[in-house]
């Protein structure tokens, strides 16, 4: 425990690496879960009342050991909204982008949020570029766009309005990464997290059953379960590993470092949910392993 203490950047990436491999499991899950005939909006209801409960006592223990934080109303307020920007509205449209596209491409094309959260970075935070960020993620984004050409030749229906939807969660969840980045250095990382999922709970919850009327009751129980599942291993724990990750090391190295969720989604959902692996597709995936080689040796000078 000592050598972690002595080394927060090398710590930092663990968390987010860790956090980063059990969200990569949540499209794998979420296409499984599909097949008993559950829409996107009823899914993430049943996640969110779920998770919803942990969040809240995780938020009241954390009040009951310290005390309420020091927190302005335009501080609260940006978390509120950075928490609903990342695990609602870009919760909702990666869901539906699913239903699109295969959990590979989706994994794929979520990679693009690192280089967001370098630009916001640097514009909101004025942040230094890591050394050799720009030829890794050169490499990885040339990788990328090689699986991306593998994966659509494959065909599929609509498969540019899946892959569009997941782009735009993509941005939401970088400026996710920077105001948790903001926020939770202020305030601490667990209340942040807390603050911003417990916003996303309710405004998603609004979303389901007041504009949507979405009924949840007609479902099996490997619905329930698997819905648990995601809520506990795919958002809970990974959601406060990632946070925790960010605050040691920054948003933009959390992002770079987030390359492994497509090689670990990939890899995965091949072996479990069949989806094609061509020469082209490990092709791709050798650029964005090299992408990762260089970021290593930036963070070495």
């Amino acid at each position: 425990m000592s050598g972690l203490q002595e080394n927060p950047p090398q710590s930092g990436f663990l968390l987010v690496i860790a956090g980063t491999v059990l969200f990569s499991s949540k499209a794998i899950l979420i296409k499984f879960l599909y097949y008993y005939d559950i829409s996107p909006l009823e899914l993430q209801a049943l996640r969110m009342l779920a998770v919803a409960p942990c969040y809240a006592l995780i938020l009241g223990w954390l009040i009951w050991q310290s005390g309420w934080p020091a927190i302005s109303k335009r501080e609260l307020l940006g978390c509120t909204l950075a928490g609903i920007a990342c695990y609602h509205i870009a919760s909702y449209l990666d869901f539906v982008g699913l239903v699109y596209i295969s959990a590979g491409l989706e994994r794929i094309i979520l990679f693009c949020y690192p280089l967001i959260a370098i630009l916001f970075g640097k514009w909101f935070l004025k942040e230094s570029l890591p050394s050799n960020v720009w030829y890794a993620l050169a490499a990885s984004y040339a990788g990328i766009i090689l699986f991306f050409y593998a994966d659509s030749l494959f065909g599929g229906q609509q498969l540019l309005f899946g892959s569009l939807l997941v782009f735009a969660a993509s941005v939401l969840t970088a400026w996710y990464m920077v105001a948790n980045q903001q926020y939770s250095r202020r305030f601490g990382s667990q209340r942040f997290t807390c603050l911003a999922m417990l916003a996303a709970c309710a405004s998603l919850l609004c979303h389901a059953f007041v504009v949507e009327s979405v009924t949840i009751s007609q479902f099996t129980g490997e619905v329930y379960w698997g819905a648990a599942a995601l809520a506990l291993f795919c958002t809970l724990i990974p959601s406060f590993l990632v946070s925790a990750g960010v605050r040691r090391i920054g948003a933009s190295r959390a992002g770079v470092v987030g390359t492994v969720g497509p090689l670990f989604t990939v890899v995965v959902s091949n072996i479990m949910l069949d989806e094609p692996v061509t020469g082209t597709h490990l092709a791709g995936l050798l650029l964005v392993l090299t992408g990762m080689w260089l970021l290593r040796q930036g963070r070495r000078d």
